[in-house]
């Protein structure tokens, strides 16, 4: 919470507030002029928080021989409540300017500049004022609040700490230094300093839930209880802390309990903030729907919360029933909001905004979030790893890559500092002759993209040589894809919600030799559980391209192409596979009908196209498909993609282009989930997103017949296509620089014989070649394994 400002004190309180204000009206229709009335007004105004009314009566006041200078802290105030910061940092520099030696209006400005996101100038007014009266508690919090912002978590601890020591038993600053020593990584200092805020004021539910989310990453389910309950009694009947005991109930896996206990609260206050945020994160991916009605719940009924606001932008970005495309829209349309209203709050709102920013195209206010290397501290003291898959792409040097590398490794560190290795059952040597025992731990193991490439290997293992387990956390109904798996493998584990450590627990009475995670912090997935070492040995492949930053992760799945050249690029030790690192396999990949002829004698016109993710859309990546267009006079570009057929979406990609001195109206849109492979029909050649490259898409692209024109980059996820074209026998289609890749794009569609051989001949290609021998792939992989399992 932010120190209260100095506050105008407001008028005597009057019995008839419409009275007075109507009686101010009517002084005022006599006498336009009257500055005093409009300032009694304003005053009147800002009081019952009519903030667009007091900002208008305060420049009438001005206006009619006010002083600027006397009504500056009111007049911003009322300003930077509507979210206007630059206008209230306006009204309040110059008068702070000529009076330096006033510590209300340097704290007061200090408070704006960060409100509208200048935080070193704010940091240097706080300063300011913390100079001009040492002893004064504010500048002091005001500080540490603008280090947060910063994520400089030690330099915002330790203004907490000099504020203290003014004020020793003010709980809320206990809080706050607990919570930036917790993300600091000094969970024993966060405890001591929470556990201090609790006892100082017992009826503090941010410190008691700050608390119990510390203790249950300590493990420490029955002191979390313990605390709720100490929070029950110091506020009985509190709707609040029910909320927390049903949270502390999800953390442990016992979500029918949570629910009913979220519902029953919102039963009793239907507007509810932290019940309803609780109850959309129970149903999460499982039931949007829900979850999005919880959260217009939670909005409704707190309009300026910006936690409800970010939370229901994030759930409808993640929508997909009903109409898709429309809730991208209103989640861009509440991102736009949260933009320009909190300026201030990039740190904590930047994934979110990053995400639908760049599922729309809007580079501008992607930009507006800031760098990347400015993020990456703040993610990696929340430890929030699913924030960086989507900006793997966002890199341009050598060090920028390595950089990544290694705030994975320290991610890794810090999220399993605390965990401790399960208990293996003991197991005879390989050598005995016993089966291989491998494991495949994904909330994907179902109908989507991951199971398009493992299927293969749980379907073509050799049961008396192989046992194969899956483990899923997919929160859905069970499809047809995980029934044949089930019927394929020694084991099917399927726990959606399960908490890590029991699924640790269950992994390991397995006694696998390897255990291949899938997914990395991709949606339901359970990276964390690798921490636990739950198999002798752990392994990553498909879903995270990319070291996951677990250093209990032995294993990465590579192959000759996709293996970076500077080791520095990799956490892992490589798992090489000899060819191939995945396979086509029967699902996905089936005999979906390529049409005669090329496209673009249909089209009159050569037709490029992507069906990549847009966040893989980079500055990068924009440049050098409109340089190929540039090149290819007349050619035409087609994003075949879900959210292509929203108008921002449209709208964003034209001004792209048309900046890029591409005409627009060469610009089509198909917008389609699941059911795209049509429209390749209608593509005569992809372009691949860079430097992060498509993977599935790829493959997709060329079981159509559809050559694709790729990048090879330093790093993993700039180097999968080239695998993929390697080995379907199109490997001279990977570029290794910009221009060659505008040069390769442009000579391919020049060259309308190969794109005819092509058309038809590529599926057969495939087949002949390792991307397209399932069984060859699976015999390769299992005999890997049994190597690596032996060492």
């Amino acid at each position: 919470m932010q120190r209260p400002v100095p506050r105008p004190k407001p008028s005597p309180a009057t019995p008839d507030p419409q009275a007075a204000e109507a009686a101010l009206r009517a002084r005022l229709r006599d006498q336009p002029g009257n500055a005093m009335a409009w300032q009694q007004l304003a005053a009147l105004l800002s009081q019952w928080n009519r903030h667009a009314e007091a900002v208008e009566a305060y420049a009438r006041a001005i206006e009619a021989g006010a002083s600027a200078q006397a009504l500056c802290t009111p007049q911003a105030l009322a300003l930077s409540a509507l979210g206007r910061h630059a206008e209230a940092v306006a009204v309040v520099a110059p008068v702070q300017a000529r009076k330096p030696r006033d510590f209300a209006l340097a704290n007061l400005l200090g408070v704006l500049l960060k409100r509208a996101g200048r935080l070193d100038e704010a940091l240097a007014a706080l300063e300011a004022a913390r100079r001009l009266e040492p002893r004064n508690l504010s500048p002091w919090q005001n500080i540490g609040n603008t280090l947060e912002l910063k994520g400089d978590h030690a330099g915002a601890a330790a203004a907490f700490a000099g504020g203290l020591r003014i004020e020793p038993r003010n709980a809320e600053l206990w809080r706050l230094h607990g919570r930036n020593l917790r993300l600091l990584g000094d969970r024993d200092g966060a405890r001591a300093s929470l556990e201090k805020a609790c006892a100082l004021d017992p009826r503090d539910r941010d410190a008691a839930a700050a608390l119990v989310t510390l203790l249950m990453e300590a493990g420490e389910g029955d002191r979390a209880l313990a605390v709720i309950e100490r929070a029950r009694a110091a506020r009985p009947g509190d709707q609040g802390t029910e909320v927390l005991a049903a949270r502390l109930q999800m953390q442990l896996g016992r979500m029918e309990e949570a629910k009913a206990a979220l519902e029953r609260s919102i039963a009793a206050n239907p507007g509810d903030l932290a019940a309803n945020l609780a109850l959309a994160r129970l149903h999460g991916d499982g039931n949007r729907r829900a979850a999005n009605e919880a959260l217009r719940r939670a909005v409704e009924a707190n309009p300026g919360s910006w936690e409800a606001a970010e939370a229901l932008m994030e759930s409808l970005s993640r929508s997909r029933y009903d109409d898709e495309v429309a809730h991208l829209e209103e989640a861009y349309r509440i991102a736009r909001g949260l933009l320009e209203r909190h300026p201030d709050g990039m740190a904590r709102l930047a994934r979110g905004l990053r995400t639908v920013f760049q599922r729309v195209m809007d580079e501008d206010r992607m930009a507006a979030t800031g760098p990347l290397r400015a993020l990456l501290p703040h993610w990696l003291a929340e430890g929030r790893h699913s924030a960086v898959h989507y900006e793997l792409g966002q890199v341009e040097t050598l060090q920028d890559r390595i950089d990544i590398v290694e705030w994975h490794r320290a991610w890794g560190r810090r999220a399993s500092a605390k965990i401790a290795p399960v208990a293996l059952p003991a197991t005879p040597a390989l050598a005995t002759g016993r089966k291989l025992r491998i494991g495949f731990m994904s909330s994907d193991l179902r109908n989507h993209p991951v199971s398009y490439f493992a299927l293969p290997l749980i379907e073509l293992h050799d049961p008396d040589k192989v046992e194969v387990f899956c483990y899923s956390f997919y929160e859905g109904e069970r499809d047809r894809v995980q029934e044949i798996m089930e019927r394929r493998v020694a084991g099917f584990r399927w726990w959606p919600r399960k908490p890590d450590a029991q699924v640790a627990e269950g992994i390991a009475r397995d006694g696998l030799d390897i255990l291949f995670e899938l997914g990395g912090s991709t949606a339901m997935n359970k990276l964390e559980v690798m921490a636990h070492r739950p198999a002798r040995i752990g392994a990553s492949w498909l879903a995270y391209p990319h070291s996951a930053g677990l250093e209990q992760i032995d294993y990465v799945l590579v192959d000759p192409y996709i293996k970076p050249e500077d080791p520095r690029l990799l956490i892992e030790q490589p798992f090489e596979m000899p060819e191939s690192w995945v396979v086509l396999g029967r699902l996905g990949f089936n005999d979906q009908p390529i049409h005669d002829g090329l496209p673009e004698e249909r089209n009159n016109c050569i037709t490029f196209g992507t069906a990549n993710n847009p966040y893989k859309f980079t500055t990068a990546c924009l440049d050098a498909w409109a340089a190929v267009l540039r090149a290819v006079p007349r050619s035409r570009f087609l994003f075949v993609r879900p959210e292509a057929s929203g108008m921002a979406f449209m709208d964003n990609a034209r001004l792209a282009f048309a900046r890029r001195d591409v005409d627009p109206t060469r610009l089509d849109f198909v917008g389609v989930r699941g059911k795209h492979l049509p429209y390749y029909n209608t593509m005569d050649i992809a372009l691949d997103s860079l430097p992060h490259v498509g993977g599935t898409t790829t493959c997709e692209a060329l079981w159509m017949g559809v050559p694709t024109i790729s990048l090879v980059g330093a790093g993993f996820p700039e180097r999968l296509a080239y695998s993929n074209l390697s080995n379907a026998g199109v490997g001279d289609l990977a570029a290794f620089s910009v221009e060659d890749y505008v040069a390769k794009a442009a000579d391919l569609a020049r060259d309308r014989a190969r794109r005819r051989a092509l058309r038809h001949g590529l599926r057969p290609m495939i087949r002949r070649n390792p991307l397209g021998q399932a069984q060859r792939f699976a015999d390769l992989f299992y005999a890997k394994a049994r190597e690596v399992a032996s060492r």
